[in-house]
């Protein structure tokens, strides 16, 4: 492989991530911030962004200049529509601090309509762009009559568009809004500058070229600013109109990209990598492709499972105890059907040990016996119930158990055909067990139940 082709590769790599992190946004966006105006239009602008890096990603892959023309304008439908998106979001963040945008509202109806029809144009027409300029790995449509109007259109309502980010900065009057509003006007930078078609105006300026080394190598690094970029503008959107605590929206983030977007991006990685690794050891692609997607997304369910610990660490920084102490509580805390089928499952365990069909749990309440749980056969129940002695035998078993000597083994109290186990010493619960016969289960060897 040439270095060219090292570099495209590598170009085509950090795009497919762009597409998985503009998706994965998107998504996330909506999900949790969909009433939010300011998360909206920011889902709308990644939206079109996610549009101009797949296009680049499905470039690749195109064998003829008819199809690169076809992906090449449904890209530019991307790059048309993003200074106006960019605008109207610029407009909610700006309406988010309380200030009056209705002056600013109608450029916003103005570059929406221009940027429309310019998308309008750019897929069926020859204004802005013109015939395509195929040369693998990089093609781009020629500049049209409209090109140059159209690019001033575009970087006039960007810069716009970042004035109001900055007044919005400016008119925040903590300290913490004031931060992730920085955030956001860094990460602003990222949809005005990455979609731009470079190569149509360095191709106006200095007539055609054939796509180099440098260009491939700019576009690389390009992508991974862009891709950095962008996570702080999520970062700022995921805190509009959500009323959590920011350290819920930290770990639920967080998490979200670990468990979804990093998980993606690996597996995507390793379908890249996969003809590479095909030819080197000689063995069949779908054979290697099995195997390395199924390796990354058990290893990296595996790597977030130990990970958890360190990631909490890290984002309850002053919480750490209290946070663990709730994790704790979460995994000890039961429910009422989890304590049923705990005690059934200690129960089941005690039949299997003593060679019995059946065996309850229940708590004496006066003269009655509510039963709380139960194996065996259906019958048993209305057998046990009909018992009506069984506080007495409950006080019977209590007395025996505390005449036992210190250490002894306590044995099992006889009645009416079952053993019977106080539960918790000078209580009024006890426990049945379906007896072989009238001799208790000591007499047999057999270990006495503990449940706590």
């Amino acid at each position: 492989m040439t270095f060219t082709a090292i570099l495209n590769f590598i170009n085509v790599l950090s795009s497919s991530v762009l597409v998985i992190l503009t998706f994965a946004l998107l998504a996330y966006t909506l999900t949790y911030n969909f009433r939010n105006r300011v998360a909206r239009r920011f889902a709308l602008l990644l939206a079109f962004l996610m549009i101009v890096y797949a296009a680049d990603v499905a470039l690749d892959r195109i064998v003829s200049a008819d199809s690169a023309n076809r992906w090449l304008r449904l890209q530019w439908l991307g790059i048309a529509m993003t200074p106006a998106t960019a605008y109207l979001f610029s407009l909610s963040v700006l309406a988010a601090t309380n200030y009056r945008i209705a002056r600013r509202r109608w450029i916003g109806m103005f570059a929406l309509a221009v940027s429309v029809v310019s998308a309008l144009d750019a897929v069926f027409g020859n204004a802005i762009v013109g015939q395509v300029f195929y040369r693998p790995p990089l093609s781009y449509l020629e500049g049209g009559p409209l090109f140059w109007p159209f690019a001033v259109y575009y970087a006039v309502i960007i810069w716009l568009a970042l004035a109001n980010v900055w007044k919005a900065r400016q008119r925040c009057l903590t300290d913490s809004t004031r931060g992730r509003m920085t955030y956001l006007v860094l990460g602003f930078i990222a949809p005005g500058v990455s979609v731009f078609p470079y190569l149509i105006a360095f191709a106006l300026l200095w007539g055609p070229r054939e796509s180099g080394w440098l260009v491939l190598l700019v576009s690389i690094l390009g992508n991974i600013a862009v891709g950095f970029l962008l996570l702080l503008m999520s970062y700022t959107v995921a805190y509009f109109g959500v009323l959590t605590p920011d350290r819920v929206v930290r770990y639920r983030l967080l998490r979200f990209f670990m468990r979804g977007p990093v998980v993606a991006i690996l597996v995507i990685l390793a379908i890249q990598i996969t003809p590479p690794i095909e030819r080197i050891i000689g063995l069949p692609r779908d054979a290697i492709l099995f195997s390395i997607i199924t390796g990354v997304i058990i290893l990296s369910q595996l790597l977030l499972s130990v990970t958890k610990s360190a990631v909490d660490r890290l984002i309850y920084r002053e919480d750490r105890e209290e946070i663990a102490w709730l994790r704790e509580l979460d995994r000890r805390m039961l429910a009422t059907s989890d304590l049923r089928q705990l005690l059934e499952n200690n129960l089941l365990s005690l039949c299997e040990l003593l060679r019995v069909p059946s065996a309850f749990a229940a708590a004496v309440v006066g003269p009655d016996l509510m039963l709380e749980a139960l194996v065996g056969a259906d019958e048993k129940r209305t057998q046990i119930l009909s018992v009506t002695d069984w506080s007495d035998a409950l006080g019977k078993a209590l007395r025996e158990q505390s005449q036992a000597k210190p250490g002894a083994i306590l044995q099992p109290s006889h009645h009416r055909g079952y053993w019977l186990w106080p539960l918790v010493d000078r209580t009024h619960d006890d426990e049945g067990v379906r007896a072989r016969h009238s001799r208790r289960a000591g007499a047999h060897g057999r270990t006495s139940f503990y449940s706590g």
